[in-house]
C-alpha cells in the first residue's frame, strides 16, 4: 500500500522526511501483539463523528494553569484556549484575541474576538483576561507560568472587548508566553476546580482512571470547527495495549509511541506515524539533599553517561545527543560560542569522584515504567553509573507517583523528558531559574543568582547576537554546575489510523501542544 510520507523536524528545526522504509531501517521489525486487553462495550464501540484518542495516562487533574504532564494538556487544549496561539508552522497567531497592537516595548493592547464565548454562553471579555492572569500570578498560585507572568506590571480593561497589558520591563518572549496552553482565558464567573473555558470542545463526562469524553462546542468562534462531533479520551497506560487498540480499530489516535514501535505502526495496513523531534531527555539532580549537593559529582555523572549508547539502546538511533543547552535551532543561540561541551569520558568521571573524596556511592534514581523512553533511559544511566562506582537503585512508579515524588524532591537523580513552553532559548528558564516553584521538571533546590540574572537579561534583549552571547553565559554555568544534564532530543510520535486526517504535531518544543490541532482533525 502506498503511503504518504510523514514530515518530521530535526533537532535543528529543519524538516526531514521519514518514509516507511526509513522507519524500518532505523527501528527494525517489532513483535506482533495478539491480545489487546481492552474490554469490549459501548465505550470502545465505533461512534460516527467521535475521535477516540488513546492517552498514555489518565490526567491527574484538569486544572487549566498547572503542569501535570502532556496527557493532561492534551485534554485541556480541547477545553480551553489562550489569548494567543500557534499555527502549524509554529508561528504565533491571535487566538481569542482578534488583533494586537504593540506600540512600544512595554505595552500590548488586545482586541478580543466579538464572537468569542465561554461554554456557558457568556462573552469572553477583558475582565476575563484580567481575572485569568491574576489567577496565574497570585502569591499562592501553582501555575506553571507564574514566574513568567510576574513581568506584568498592570492589566487595564479599556472596554469590554479591549484589554491593555503593561510590562515592568521589555520581554521578547511575552507573546509566546500568552500563546502557551498553560495561559488560557477562563470565565471570571467560574472558580476552581470547575473553570469554564472557550475551547472547541465541552466536557461531557469523565470516568475516573478510564475515560474523558468531550463534545463539540457549537458556538466555538472558529466557524466550521471542530470537525468531529466529539473526542473520547481513553487512558491506556501500557504502550503495547495502546498500539494493539490502534491496530484493531478500537482507537483512532495514540500518543507517546516509542521509537522501537514506530516502524510497526508505519508499516501497518491501516495505520501510520506522525512525529517531530521536539522533547528532550535529561537528568535532574537534588542539589540540596544527598551527595549531588557537590557539583563535582554532578559533573562526574555527565562524563559517565554515554549518550550515543543511550540513543542506540533506548531510541533505536533515532534521537540526537545534546552536548549543551537544550534549545531548538534559534538565531538567539549559538553553541559555537562555548567550547567546553558535555561529553562521555570515564576517566574524567572517576577523577572528579576522587576529587570529591568519593570512591563509590549508592543513590536513588527516579524514573517511571509507564513510558518506555523514561524506563529505558533509566536502565542505561544505571548501567553507565555502575561503571564509575555509582550504584543506582531504580525507582519506577506509575506516572502520577513519579510526578508527586519529583515535586517533593524525593530522589537523588531523576529521569525526565519534556519540551519547553516555546521555541526560544528563554524556554530553559523553566528548568534553570531559581525563582521557580519546586516541580518534577526542575532540579530540586537549585538556585544560582548569576544564572537568574542572565536569564532575565536574555528575555529583555531584542538583538539576536547579544542574546546569543547571554545564553552562552547561561550555557557555561550549566556545563560547570550541571543542575540538569541534557541527554538527547527524541521523537514525539503519534500513531494514527489512516482514517484520521488533518492532524500533525507542532514543531520543536511546541510538540507537547499538538492537541491544538485536534479541532481540525477529521475522520474519513
Amino acid at each position: 500500500m502506498q503511503r504518504t510520507r510523514e514530515a518530521m523536524m530535526s533537532p535543528l528545526g529543519v524538516p526531514t522526511i521519514l518514509s516507511r522504509r526509513s522507519f524500518l531501517a532505523a527501528a527494525g521489525a517489532a513483535a506482533t501483539l495478539t491480545t489487546v486487553g481492552i474490554p469490549a462495550g459501548p465505550a470502545y464501540a465505533q461512534r460516527a463523528g467521535v475521535l477516540r484518542f488513546g492517552l498514555s495516562s489518565f490526567p491527574p487533574n484538569l486544572a487549566p494553569f498547572e503542569y501535570t504532564g502532556t496527557a493532561s494538556l492534551t485534554v485541556k487544549l480541547a477545553l480551553y484556549r489562550s489569548l494567543m496561539s500557534y499555527g502549524q508552522d509554529g508561528s504565533v497567531k491571535p487566538e481569542i484575541a482578534a488583533s494586537i497592537e504593540h506600540p512600544d516595548p512595554l505595552t500590548y493592547t488586545f482586541r478580543i474576538r466579538d464572537n468569542a464565548v465561554f461554554h456557558d454562553g457568556s462573552p469572553v471579555e477583558g475582565e476575563d483576561v484580567k481575572f485569568s492572569y491574576e489567577l496565574i500570578t497570585a502569591a499562592n498560585s501553582k501555575a506553571y507560568l507564574r514566574a513568567d507572568m510576574q513581568v506584568i506590571d498592570r492589566i487595564e480593561v479599556v472596554d469590554p472587548k479591549t484589554v491593555r497589558i503593561t510590562l515592568k520591563e521589555p520581554t521578547v518572549t511575552f507573546i509566546q508566553v500568552l500563546a502557551s496552553g498553560y495561559a488560557p482565558i477562563v470565565s471570571r464567573a467560574s472558580k476552581a476546580p470547575d473553570y469554564i473555558g472557550a475551547g472547541p470542545f465541552v466536557l461531557e463526562k469523565a470516568e475516573r482512571g478510564s475515560t474523558i469524553t468531550v463534545r463539540a462546542f457549537p458556538n466555538f468562534y472558529n466557524a466550521g470547527y471542530p470537525k468531529v462531533g466529539g473526542i473520547q479520551f481513553v487512558a491506556i497506560p501500557d504502550e503495547s495495549l495502546r498500539i494493539a487498540a490502534l491496530e484493531s480499530g478500537d482507537i483512532d489516535l495514540i500518543e507517546y509511541v516509542s521509537t522501537q514501535q514506530m516502524a510497526r505502526i508505519e508499516d501497518g495496513p491501516s495505520t501510520h506515524i506522525a512525529s517531530v523531534d521536539g522533547p528532550f531527555m535529561y537528568l535532574m539532580f537534588n542539589t540540596v539533599n544527598g551527595p549531588f549537593r557537590d557539583p563535582r559529582l554532578r559533573q562526574a555523572v555527565n562524563y559517565a553517561v554515554d549518550r550515543n549508547g543511550l540513543n542506540k539502546f533506548a531510541f533505536s538511533g533515532m534521537g540526537s545527543p545534546i552536548d549543551g543547552l537544550p534549545v531548538p535551532s534559534s538565531p538567539a543561540y549559538d553553541p559555537a560560542l562555548v567550547k567546553e561541551r558535555f561529553s562521555f569520558d570515564i576517566a574524567k568521571a572517576k577523577a572528579l569522584m576522587k576529587q570529591a573524596g568519593v570512591g563509590s556511592l549508592t543513590i536513588e534514581l527516579l524514573s517511571t515504567a509507564q513510558y518506555a523512553q523514561h524506563n529505558d533511559t533509566a536502565l542505561v544511566v544505571q548501567q553507565n553509573l555502575a561503571a564509575v562506582g555509582i550504584n543506582a537503585n531504580l525507582r519506577l512508579p506509575d506516572w502520577a507517583s513519579r510526578v508527586a515524588l519529583g515535586n517533593e524532591g524525593k530522589y537523588h537523580i531523576g529521569v525526565n523528558g519534556t519540551a519547553g513552553a516555546y521555541n526560544d532559548p528563554d524556554a530553559v528558564s523553566t528548568y534553570l531559574d531559581g525563582r521557580q516553584a519546586p516541580s518534577y521538571t526542575r532540579a530540586f533546590g537549585y538556585d544560582n543568582k548569576d544564572m537568574d540574572a542572565l536569564l532575565a537579561r536574555g528575555r529583555a534583549e531584542s538583538e539576536n547576537a547579544r542574546r546569543a552571547e547571554i545564553y552562552a553565559g547561561v550555557e557555561r554555568i550549566l556545563i560547570n554546575e550541571v543542575p540538569i544534564l541534557p541527554l538527547l532530543w527524541r521523537p514525539q510520535a503519534y500513531g494514527l489510523r489512516d482514517r484520521v486526517k488533518n492532524f500533525a504535531p507542532l514543531p520543536g518544543f511546541l510538540s507537547f501542544q499538538s492537541a491544538l490541532r485536534l479541532e481540525q482533525a477529521e475522520l474519513s
